[in-house]
């Protein structure tokens, strides 16, 4: 019985050992978050927790989050891997006295394959479509000696990148540039594409960017901006770039400019100027500017940043404009002719600092602008059909425009990340003082015999002063619905609130001298109007985020209210209006490399200060402007969907895009004819609500790749439809109009040579509801071709052609065929010194036409200019990025063309 009960003893002991060791071996628990550069969770991660006893296994889950619940040791060491990525690796210890312990976020860097050092056998897949990203493999393109950035997108489909360097994704303007995940310098697009060597990027993110502060608490709603992020290749995310520049064309135009730039990694500091001279017959400018900006981490969680920006300048230019405007009484035929000339001096400074931790983010932001401004026209206007005057003005005004603006924005999370909280504030305030004299000399015709009548001389003098304050602020909170750790997702529930309010106050007078060089002042002329606008936002919404679905609805309430006051007599008006718009967004990624996505969101805007007064603005004394005061705020509502699809084995790729936009209480103009004086007729325009108002359009880009991505063939198009809604002598009418172009583009790079054509067509038809249906065709066929040699690194050759065939415009467009050609070659060691020539438009036949519509009226624009010339260009290399240097151009001198 004894040995019974000590052998029943010892079990006992033994199961409360073994069970006091199970309870200490399961009494840590380690979470914690990868992400990648952009601060984006990274999906699918491998991740191994090693102890001296034990080896766990785990993935990240789609917010990026693990977790291991049974650690026996508080000391362990940490490995992760991911396709594409550097190995991780990390030994870590925990307070012993902490049950749960959340790591820091371990963000993973991206693995670049080196072509030079490593024979590639595998097939190159050139673009990577994720649920909100679109990434192309630098790799996969044709990268040659001097080959910029610009170089490369270029190359991209669904990237166009125009003259000036602006960058559009499928119709979509690129907004913002970073390099690593990083803001780069002021993280403007266009600076810096023509900056940065094409051969330190090893991928290029589109990016559908929601904002930082949306990056940090998860919650992405409203309507998503471009981004373009730029990854390096190893060691190449630091350089010094810059140079100076000089330039001399034969179109009597001299430049000189210089720039630098210190990038290492966070740290980043540039300055810059320039000078530049051109006058000819058509242009005259004389522009100077300086600028600054520096960005760097005061520590690991805190950066700032800080520009400034000054430019002065003087420009003349000469124009034509030709004005068809349709009326149930006829149509007016108006053929304008003006020069213009402007000086400017402009000063703008920008201040910011950023904060990120685990559990906050904050950013401030301060910028303030003085503007002052120096404007003198001289125009004639020569109006026929229905009206039958002719118009000689001469104008000139001074204005003032110095404003601030600032913002704050903290976000918090809470709870183990189960929750956040966002609040902001923005303010602002600007003011305006100008000065402005007109004189006008009218001429009136018999409408019968258009024999000259009569003619009438008013000179005026118009005081303006304005002021403008506005200040806002937001609340939004969210709960999570699922835990942070599940591995199908999370879904929270968020609400918010927004609300703005503005202050503008107009004050002007107009003094009028009549021929015998009396002046006095007319107080129908004049006025004293203080406008407040308050509008406020009620949100509710539901996110979910899953491995290939996110999404997130919500209802917004926006009442608002406009305020107006006539200081003089102390008449008040007041317009109330209650507003309704759901939003939605989604993106969902398709398994074989696609994705789909869709945006629907609301908003309301006041009418426009000026379209509230009511008071004549006579500056155009053959069209008087009267505002109404009763006018309601606009409810506008956007609507845009996109597919993107690319299939390595075919080398085919489609991108597509619907997009449309509707408004509720849009502001109009009303057009009448009145008699004046003198008993001739002359325009009034005032301003009214209507509903109607809309346009609808979509893109496509279909892209085949062969000869290992060397050659492309794309076929690229867009459609829309506008229909407008106006009064024409208190008369409601509409118009509608389409909007259609295709292009076939064939592009063959290679590394000795390149050839690029394409065919576009366009056709552009309005039509109007007056007048029995009257309609106005213009379209364009345009074929273009440019083409590059490169027989070795110090020699290339370009030359490029187009050719326009332009029908039904009113103004002399012709069907001009443009030619240019140049020439590069460069010596000394590492190919540092550079000499170029280029003729453009080498048969003088460039213009610049545009066309606009207004209502019912179709604006045609000619500006002149000189566009056949030649230039010569020498520079040299100051730029190097890692170990790599790159080419910074000085232009020099310029040759004669006859």
């Amino acid at each position: 019985m004894k040995k019974s009960s000590n052998l029943c003893f010892l079990i006992f002991f033994i199961l409360i050992t073994l069970s006091f060791n199970a309870l200490a071996q399961s009494q840590f628990k380690i979470s914690g978050s990868v992400i990648d550069s952009l601060k984006k969770p990274i999906e699918g991660v491998s991740i191994r927790l090693i102890t001296d006893k034990d080896t766990l296994r785990s993935t990240s889950d789609a917010k990026g989050n693990f977790a291991f619940a049974k650690v026996t040791r508080n000391k362990f060491y940490l490995t992760i891997t991911a396709l594409g990525y550097k190995p991780f690796a990390s030994t870590y210890e925990t307070e012993s006295s902490k049950k749960n312990s959340v790591l820091e976020p371990i963000m993973l860097k991206m693995e670049t394959i080196r072509l030079e050092d490593v024979e590639v056998k595998v097939k190159v897949e050139p673009i990577k479509i994720k649920k909100d990203t679109i990434e192309y493999n630098a790799a996969a393109y044709t990268v040659r000696e001097n080959d910029k950035v610009e170089d490369l997108l270029k190359q991209l489909q669904g990237i166009e990148v125009d003259e000036k360097g602006a960058v559009t994704a499928m119709g979509k303007k690129m907004t913002k540039l970073r390099v690593n995940g990083e803001d780069f310098f002021t993280s403007n697009v266009e600076d810096y594409i023509r900056q940065l060597p094409a051969d330190i990027i090893a991928k290029l993110q589109v990016i559908e960017d929601y904002g930082d502060e949306a990056n940090f608490t998860g919650i992405k709603v409203g309507t998503p901006q471009k981004m373009l992020n730029l990854v390096t290749k190893p060691g190449m995310d630091k350089g010094v770039f810059g140079g100076v520049n000089m330039s001399s064309a034969t179109n009597n135009a001299h430049n000189l400019g210089g720039n630098g730039s210190i990038w290492k990694k966070t740290k980043q500091i540039g300055f810059g100027g320039r000078y530049g001279i051109t006058n000819n017959e058509f242009t005259k400018m004389n522009n100077g500017g300086l600028n600054g900006n520096i960005r760097d981490k005061i520590s690991k969680e805190f950066s700032f940043n800080g520009g400034y920006h000054f430019s002065n300048g003087i420009n003349k230019s000469v124009q034509s404009n030709y004005l068809e405007t349709f009326n149930p009484q006829g149509t007016i035929f108006d053929l304008r002719e003006s020069a213009n000339s402007s000086r400017s001096l402009n000063n703008n400074i920008n201040l910011g600092l950023n904060g990120a931790t685990k559990k906050n983010y904050f950013n401030i932001s301060l910028s303030g602008a003085l503007a002052n401004t120096h404007n003198d026209a001289v125009s004639t206007s020569n109006k026929t059909g229905f009206i039958r005057q002719d118009l000689m003005s001469n104008s000139g005004s001074r204005n003032s425009n110095p404003n601030v603006n600032g913002s704050i924005n903290w976000s918090r999370r809470l709870a183990n990340n189960k929750r956040s909280l966002s609040m902001g504030f923005n303010f602002g305030t600007s003011e305006g003082n100008s000065n402005s004299t007109i004189n006008d000399i009218i001429r009136y015709y018999n409408e019968t015999t258009n024999v000259l009548v009569k003619d009438s001389l008013l000179n005026r003098l118009i005081d303006n002063n304005t002021s403008n304050s506005n200040f806002g602020g937001n609340f939004q909170f969210s709960n999570s619905l699922k835990k942070p750790n599940d591995s199908t997702g999370y879904s929270f529930i968020n609400l918010s609130y927004r609300f703005s309010v503005s202050r503008s106050r107009n004050l002007q007078t107009t003094t009028v001298t009549n021929p015998l060089g009396n002046s006095f002042v007319v107080d129908s002329l004049g006025q004293d109007y203080v406008s407040n606008f308050i509008n406020q936002n009620f949100g509710i919404g539901f996110n979910t985020n899953a491995k290939r679905i996110s999404y997130n609805l919500g209802l917004n309430f926006s009442p608002s209210i406009i305020i107006g006051k006539y200081q003089n007599t102390g008449q008040e008006l007041k317009n109330y209006q209650l507003n309704f718009s759901p939003s939605a967004n989604l993106s969902y990624q398709i398994k074989d490399n696609g994705n789909l996505s869709f945006g629907y969101n609301g908003y309301t805007s006041s009418p426009d200060f000026n379209k509230l007064q009511p008071v004549r603005n006579n500056n155009d004394v053959q069209n008087l402007i009267i505002g109404n005061p009763d006018l309601k705020a606009t409810s506008s509502h956007t609507a845009d969907f996109s597919y993107n699809q690319f299939d390595l084995k075919s080398g085919l790729s489609i991108m597509a895009g619907l997009s449309g936009t509707f408004a509720f209480n849009s502001v109009v103009s009303n057009t009448v004819f009145l008699r004046d004086t003198l008993n001739s007729l002359k325009q009034q325009t005032t301003y009214e609500n209507v509903n109607g108002v809309y346009n609808v359009g979509g893109n496509y880009s279909l892209n085949k790749r062969l000869m290992t991505n060397k050659l492309s063939l794309s076929i690229n198009g867009n459609v829309a439809y506008n229909r407008n809604v106006f009064y024409t002598e208190n008369v409601l009418n509409r118009s509608s109009g389409i909007n259609i172009s295709n292009a076939f583009r064939f592009n063959l790079n290679e590394k000795k040579y390149s050839f690029n054509t394409s065919v576009s067509y366009s056709f552009s038809s309005n039509t109007y509801s007056i007048m029995n249906q009257n309609i106005k065709n213009i379209q364009v066929l345009a074929l273009n071709g440019s083409a590059s040699w490169i027989p070795n690194k110090r020699f290339r050759v370009n030359a490029s052609a187009s050719k326009s065939l332009n029908f039904g415009y009113n103004l002399y467009t012709g069907n001009p065929l443009l030619v240019n050609m140049g020439l590069n070659t460069s010596f000394l060691k590492d190919n540092r010194l550079l000499f170029s020539i280029q003729a453009n438009d080498l048969f003088n036949q460039g213009a610049l036409f545009s066309t606009s519509i207004t209502n019912n009226s179709i604006s045609e624009n000619r500006t002149r200019f000189i566009s056949r010339f030649v230039q010569a260009t020498l520079g040299y290399n100051l730029s190097q990025f890692g170990n790599k240097k790159g080419r910074t151009n000085v232009n020099l001198s310029g040759v004669e063309f006859n």
